[in-house]
């Protein structure tokens, strides 16, 4: 059996796995203190012989295998899990091989092989949420380079009349401090889910949003985009997404029709715990631990 574990910012959600890919035991857990957490989790996976665990977590965190923190995560806004030893931890609470990644990348590495982009040899998966983030993967593994990517940090051109202020305490314009629910809710002054889609909120983050597709797509050319989370699930949004996307492409890109291209996820909540079974199982069958 493989264990699967989604650290969330406000929740953390761990399952097991048994070697057909079917969750036969999972927990909900508050994400609050990291030792009591971990205590807790590694309880949950003592229950069961578990060969490995892939995890997928908020970060920002630490991938480099030849770093002094690696499977830390790093300087999150969330005080009490700063500098935290995430896989020496479960690592020293259990005695198996883990495999980290980021939130994104498990999400991505689930609809690659079982999702949206199924039988697709690249994809580019992006959350849209209160934050933003994505993962790039090309035949089954998650491109990273120096670190894990920074899709929501990307800066975007802004309209020439738009004075809006950033939610993002980093930068003036970046993907996610304009594009993100909060902006949205800051740039309405009302929540999300009470704006209409033709809200003038809605159309720019829109507008922005595309700005940010087609930048991913010059220079990745993913066979397909997957856009999850509460800003890409608005009614209406995904339309509005790709009409943008239309306008802007032109004819240099040879792409499939943006319905095809530009698509929801399939497997739902559910793809960062089944994205980190799929990578549990990898790490298992490796062997080199």
């Amino acid at each position: 059996m493989y264990g699967s574990i989604e650290l969330g910012g406000t929740k953390i959600r761990c399952a097991i796995f048994d070697e057909n890919g079917k969750i036969i035991k999972e927990i909900r857990i508050k994400t609050e203190d990291p030792n009591k957490n971990l205590e807790k989790i590694s309880d949950f996976f003592k229950t069961e012989k578990i060969k490995s665990i892939g995890v997928g977590a908020f970060g920002p965190i630490d991938l480099d295998k030849d770093s002094k923190s690696y499977g830390y995560i790093l300087s999150t806004p969330k005080k009490l899990w700063r500098n935290f030893d995430l896989v020496g931890t479960l690592k020293n609470n259990l005695d198996i091989p883990i495999k980290l990644t980021t939130d994104v990348g498990a999400s991505g590495i689930g609809e690659f092989f079982l999702g949206a982009a199924k039988n697709k040899k690249s994809s580019l998966y992006l959350t849209i949420g209160t934050g933003i983030g994505g993962s790039f993967i090309v035949d089954g593994k998650i491109v990273e380079g120096f670190s894990h990517p920074e899709m929501g940090h990307i800066e975007i051109s802004r309209e020439i009349d738009d004075n809006f202020k950033s939610v993002c305490d980093y930068h003036n314009s970046c993907f996610e401090g304009l594009c993100s629910g909060p902006a949205i809710e800051k740039r309405a002054g009302s929540k999300g889910e009470e704006l209409d889609i033709d809200d003038p909120a809605f159309l720019i983050t829109a507008r922005y949003i595309v700005k940010a597709l087609y930048t991913y797509t010059a220079i990745l050319r993913p066979h397909i985009i997957i856009i999850g989370g509460g800003v890409a699930n608005k009614e209406g949004m995904i339309e509005k997404i790709r009409e943008e996307f239309d306008k802007i492409k032109g004819e240099y890109l040879i792409l499939p029709s943006s319905e095809e291209y530009i698509v929801f996820p399939d497997l739902g909540n559910e793809a960062g715990l089944i994205g980190g079974y799929i990578l549990a199982k990898e790490e298992y069958e490796k062997g080199d631990f």
